[in-house]
């Protein structure tokens, strides 16, 4: 038996859903953890929500993460977060920017894709393994984890491609930075803790999805009253000729103008870009772009300011991060 607990934090999801035969439920993080085999190490579980993932404000994130912070002043050995799995990657990526390098304490994020009373359920591996990730030293200094289909995700990295299998996640253009062999974690690639400092998140900012033909007012409307902007644009953070008047104006109105795209890119700055006055996302997806902004526009007084914090999470693959 490993010394020290585990805590677990239960906020409902895929993972909790039961048919009974006659109506759905929804178990307890007590119900789940409370029916699987023997486990390595003492657990405590704590229900903060349930229901769908989906529900979720960035303000319910952000008390997420204040009771997994509550479990390891509670001294926790780790912690494990049990969410459905529509905004896992989110929540976790605010836990991400909430913690930075401030606790070396293994904290796991993991969710199923089948719900509870499936017949071949995917739900309790997960939890099983992801306590085992928590509770292993080799999980410390990591950052934030994601334990899912026995593959351990960078929580900065991952993100659900699929919403019909068990195999719906991907680090891609990344390799998983670790997986489960003979029942025990395993690292193969570098995962750090976030080098940002996060005091705040501010909710003016907003998030928009470029399409072709699209009228620039449209652009002009969604960044009323906005602090920041993500714009989701295309490729290599190529965007459309009509737009770039109105970021250009954007930005020299004080609006962080923060370009993001569906592929993978790395870019976080050129001529382009300084020439409309915006920023590359540097390898976030358009969704974490828009929480990592509303860090970088919480923790700083000014522009050059947010622009530094979020150079810091820019993501390039290197040769053994493939």
């Amino acid at each position: 038996m490993i010394e020290g607990t585990v805590h677990v934090v239960a906020t409902g999801g895929t993972i909790s859903s039961h048919f009974d035969g006659t109506e759905w439920i929804g178990l307890t993080g007590a119900e789940l953890v409370g029916e699987l085999a023997e486990l390595p190490v003492a657990v405590r579980v704590t229900d903060v929500a349930s229901g769908p993932s989906s529900n979720l404000s960035v303000d319910d994130m952000a008390m997420i993460v204040a009771h997994v912070q509550a479990a390891i002043d509670q001294g926790a050995l780790g912690v494990v977060v049990l969410h459905g799995t529509d905004t896992l990657e989110l929540t976790a990526f605010v836990a991400d920017l909430l913690f930075g390098s401030r606790t070396s304490v293994p904290v796991v994020f993991t969710g199923s894709m089948r719900v509870h009373s499936h017949n071949e359920p995917d739900g309790p591996l997960n939890i099983v393994q992801s306590i085992a990730l928590a509770a292993s030293p080799d999980a410390r200094d990591r950052g934030v984890l994601v334990c899912l289909n026995g593959e351990i995700h960078s929580a900065r990295r991952i993100t659900k491609i699929d919403a019909t299998t068990v195999n719906a996640f991907t680090s891609a253009p990344f390799s998983a930075v670790g997986k489960f062999v003979q029942e025990l974690p395993r690292f193969v690639s570098p995962s750090q803790r976030s080098a940002v400092h996060t005091t705040a998140l501010e909710p003016a900012v907003v998030l928009l999805t470029a399409y072709p033909g699209m009228a620039p007012e449209l652009f002009d409307l969604a960044v009323a009253g906005a602090r920041g902007i993500v714009l989701e644009v295309f490729g290599d953070l190529n965007v459309p000729v009509a737009l770039w008047g109105p970021i250009h104006r954007a930005s020299q109105a004080g609006v962080l103008v923060v370009l993001a795209s569906r592929p993978y890119t790395a870019t976080f700055d050129d001529d382009g870009l300084a020439l409309m006055g915006a920023i590359g996302a540097g390898g976030l997806s358009p969704q974490k772009a828009r929480l990592a902004t509303m860090a970088a526009l919480g923790s700083t007084s000014d522009r050059e300011s947010a622009v530094s914090f979020l150079r810091l999470l820019r993501d390039v693959p290197s040769s053994d991060s493939r």
